[in-house]
């Protein structure tokens, strides 16, 4: 734990909050003017599993659920949350393009929330139903702990504001069957090919 808090202390010293040039009337810091469209890949091959975090959640459905409950499908993964006004949204439309492109691939999509204290599984059940995921979505509430950790080992940086929102990384992760981060895409509304193409050829591996 304290490797992972070392390495979440130097990068969340080179985070620039999304609010920092934002209108003052703007509550959120998820705004159109104030996210960074990002073009940035990288693919990132680990000798961990994440499914080896023993951390416990909370999904939608309140049921309790760890990591290594995805194992057996590839797994496209992001941070979010659910007050957020506009990159979350987006986010999440991003990977509903990337299922849609992938309906004949078993393939697991996962959510976890930075608003711990907000973000219930009654909270995330109704973000769900509202965005239009189907089944094959799980959308996690966790301790603070458990995300952070989480955050750290997926590289996705936040922070929370005095009202409650956070400035955060837009991120869309890929795990292997055995949870071994292996891709990921940066950025809104950027090109997903990659990792479309990407997801597919882990599907077909043992």
């Amino acid at each position: 734990m304290k490797y992972y808090l070392s390495i979440f202390i130097i990068a969340t010293s080179l985070l620039i909050s999304c609010g920092k040039d934002a209108d003052p009337k703007e509550k959120s810091c998820c705004t159109k003017k104030e996210t960074a469209k990002g073009e940035t890949k990288k693919e990132i091959e680990t000798a961990e599993s994440l499914f080896n975090l023993k951390d416990q959640f909370t999904t939608q459905y309140n049921k309790n659920f760890t990591l290594n409950m995805l194992s057996g499908k590839p797994t496209v993964v992001a941070m979010v949350f659910t007050h957020c006004a506009y990159a979350c949204p987006r986010l999440t439309a991003d990977i509903i393009s990337i299922s849609d492109s992938l309906k004949d691939v078993d393939v697991n999509y996962l959510l976890v929330s930075f608003d711990v204290e907000r973000d219930t599984p009654e909270q995330l059940r109704a973000f769900a139903a509202k965005e239009g995921l189907n089944k094959n979505w799980t959308l996690l509430h966790g301790s603070e702990d458990a995300v952070r950790t989480l955050s750290v080992l997926l590289n996705v940086q936040y922070e929370k504001d005095a009202e409650g929102n956070f400035s955060h990384s837009n991120l869309i992760s890929v795990l292997d069957k055995h949870g071994r981060l292996v891709f990921q895409q940066e950025g809104l509304d950027a090109n997903q090919e990659q990792t479309i193409e990407t997801v597919k050829k882990l599907a077909q591996q043992p």
